[in-house]
């Protein structure tokens, strides 16, 4: 997130219990255990830093003013390490209007991509802050999961794990030995979850067409997801059907 936040119904600033580090240009820029989490329906979650616990000597104000809808006058902030620089890469709120956003006084939050890493205590975050209010349950599932692609079904088991995430839709993850393997090459693909971890990809090879990156699995999921480790999930919208008991899904 490159700018402050529009305008989401709901505003709430949350207490983050963990170390959280920023790293850019190879250095800690900011270092703290007194966090906020800036969250709302319909935007990523944001981390402010108490401005206390960012190295000023990075920081440089810049003449741009802006006013935020909810936090009002916004200040804005280039980062400078060695020879690295980077124009508009942090803002604050001096005096946040609405009295919900009143905790970010004084803090400062860092545009996510401009930066080299993001860690909660030892381990990397990825694309975004973790919502202390999203939950990820995996659960042993017994239904008929089948996937159909051109007519194929190129994955079919009794025994899923089916993956269940705040605000997004259920999937299903097949062990490798119920899907169709002499269909499926590996992809160069790879994309990033905050909850999850480094995703890697499959595309699907049928009578001479080639379907890009229909399906994913996770060779490292963090810790808190093992069980999901070499499975593999499909895009309901890159296959003809996922089937759960003969009925369509996702």
């Amino acid at each position: 997130m490159s700018t402050p936040p529009n305008r989401p119904a709901h505003l709430e600033v949350l207490p983050c219990a963990k170390r959280v580090r920023v790293v850019f240009a190879g250095q800690v820029i900011a270092d703290s255990r007194k966090v906020r989490i800036l969250r709302g329906e319909g935007m990523l979650p944001v981390y402010y830093f108490p401005r206390t616990d960012v190295k000023p000597e990075h920081l440089r104000s810049s003449p741009d003013i802006t006013e935020h809808a909810r936090a009002g006058r916004t200040e804005h902030f280039a980062l400078s390490a060695g020879d690295r620089h980077a124009e508009g890469a942090a803002w604050s709120f001096p005096q946040p209007a609405d009295p919900a956003l009143a905790a970010l006084k004084d803090h400062i939050a860092f545009a996510w991509s401009a930066m080299d890493a993001w860690f909660e205590e030892d381990e990397e975050v990825f694309v975004h802050a973790r919502d202390p209010h999203v939950r990820i349950d995996t659960l042993a599932c017994s239904a008929h999961i089948q996937v159909i692609l051109a007519g194929t079904v190129i994955a079919d088991s009794r025994r899923s794990l089916m993956l269940v995430e705040t605000n997004h839709p259920v999937r299903y993850y097949l062990p490798a030995d119920d899907v169709r393997l002499d269909l499926l090459t590996f992809s160069p693909r790879t994309t990033r979850c905050p909850y999850k971890g480094i995703a890697s990809y499959w595309s699907a090879e049928i009578d001479g067409k080639t379907y890009e990156n229909i399906a994913w699995f996770y060779r490292d999921p963090i810790p808190e997801i093992p069980k999901i480790k070499d499975l593999i999930a499909f895009y309901p919208e890159a296959v003809d059907a996922i089937l759960r008991d003969g009925e369509k899904v996702g």
